[in-house]
């Protein structure tokens, strides 16, 4: 069995690899990659029969190299946060193991992708359920700020886009009106609907409303214009391992 882990932190890449190797099935480790850029290059040109992958990588979350490439590959996602789960399940994921694992587990999960490829059609079954209960339970709808001591609450309709800025994460409405909103942009992200929002950075979810102009920005760059615009010195580029995915969006 060919095996691939996507982790950025060399000593949970060597447990883990220590881990499959001691377990009950004969793993060869085909390759270890440590962030989306190497992954997604490694998976255009390159295959294998199962992933282990962590979430949280140095240049982006590794959602972003499944979205890109649409890998069909089972995915087993490794990671020290339970909150990612539901997410996870818009991939063909089909374990979900959180930090610190156990040779135990690590052989459990590796039954359950025997079990998926011994009964396709019935696993595939539960994991569009399990997707479309994730997408029916995390859209939200309205989001609460605060304006100095009063609360606001405003529709999703309202909204332009978010953006993180340092620490803190910020909505902007269509109005041109900015707030702090308490929460981080990774998170952010599963409970927004797909079809109206888009994570095209690790700074930016935007709605189609706020996008004043699109530009070729180089080979595999877009750049984007914002209305209301955040005023900032840097210039705004959908990231590049999300070019296919943007594009598509854009035609829905």
């Amino acid at each position: 069995m060919e095996v691939i882990i996507i982790e950025d932190e060399n000593i949970a890449a060597l447990s883990l690899e220590n881990l499959l190797l001691k377990s009950n099935f004969n793993i060869k480790i085909k390759a270890k990659l440590e962030n989306v850029k190497k992954a997604t290059e490694w998976l255009k040109n390159n295959s294998c029969d199962l992933i282990f992958s962590d979430i949280h990588l140095g240049d982006g979350d590794s959602f972003e190299i499944f979205e890109n490439l649409s890998i069909k590959t089972p995915i087993i996602f490794t990671t020290a946060f339970e909150k990612y789960a539901l997410q996870s399940f818009q991939f063909t994921v089909i374990g979900y193991l959180l930090k610190p694992y156990s040779l135990e587990k690590i052989n459990l999960a590796i039954e359950r992708f025997l079990l998926l490829k011994s009964k396709p059609h019935l696993e595939i079954n539960k994991l569009n359920s399990v997707s479309d209960s994730y997408n029916a339970k995390t859209t939200q709808e309205r989001f609460l700020v605060f304006k100095g001591k009063q609360l606001i609450s405003i529709n999703s309709s309202e909204i332009s886009y978010f953006m993180a800025q340092g620490k803190n994460l910020f909505l902007y409405t269509i109005n041109g009106n900015s707030y702090l909103y308490e929460d981080t942009i990774s998170n952010l992200e599963t409970k927004l609907s797909n079809t109206d929002f888009f994570k095209i950075n690790r700074k930016f979810i935007i709605r189609h409303n706020a996008i004043k102009n699109i530009f070729k920005y180089s080979t595999n760059r877009i750049k984007i214009e914002l209305n209301p615009s955040p005023n900032l010195d840097e210039i705004i580029l959908v990231s590049s391992t999300k070019n296919n995915s943007f594009k598509n969006w854009l035609n829905h």
